[in-house]
Parts: structure tokens; sequence; C-alpha cells
């Protein structure tokens, strides 16, 4: 939000300042309309980034879920492949 107020007063500034040498009234007139206009782009253009960035992570989860359920495969085929003997070490004892 504070960044489309920023682009909103900042647009209506700038839009102010090039139409005053030339009238006041229209100045006055065309500097709100200019500012929400721009305010209004730039909406666009966050929801735009927000939208392509919602389907880059959606691409990405899928290829997450590949990569687990591929290492879970290769874990479960090293368990049944070669279990680990249990080795007791009895009576031992450190200095």
């Amino acid at each position: 939000m504070l960044l489309l107020v920023a682009v909103a007063i900042g647009t209506g500034f700038s839009a102010a300042a090039l139409l005053a040498p030339v009238s006041i009234l229209a100045a006055l007139i065309i500097a709100p309309l200019a500012g929400s206009a721009a305010a209004m782009l730039a909406c666009f253009v966050i929801a735009w980034r927000t939208v392509e960035s919602e389907r880059t992570r959606h691409a990405l989860d899928i290829q997450t879920d590949a990569m687990v359920a591929a290492l879970r495969d290769v874990a479960q085929q090293g368990n049944a492949a070669s279990p680990v003997p249990k080795v007791r070490v009895g009576g031992h004892r450190a200095a």
C-alpha cells in the first residue's frame, strides 16, 4: 500500500510540475487524475508479478515433490538390500 501511495503522490506532483508553467488550473485538475492512473497501473503490475511468482512456486513444489519421492525410493532400496547387523560391544570400559 505504501508503494502505491508513493507512486500516486510522485506522479501527481510530477504532472503538476510539468503542467504548472502552462496552466495552474490544468495542473490542479490533471495531477490527481495522473496520480490515480499511475497507482492503478502499479496495482496491475504488482498483481501480474504476484501471479507469475505463484506459477513459478507451483512448478518448484512439483519438482520438490518428485525429488523427495525419488529419495524415498532410494532409501527404501538401500534398507531392503543391505541391512546393517547389530554389533554388541559388551564389558569394555574406557580408561
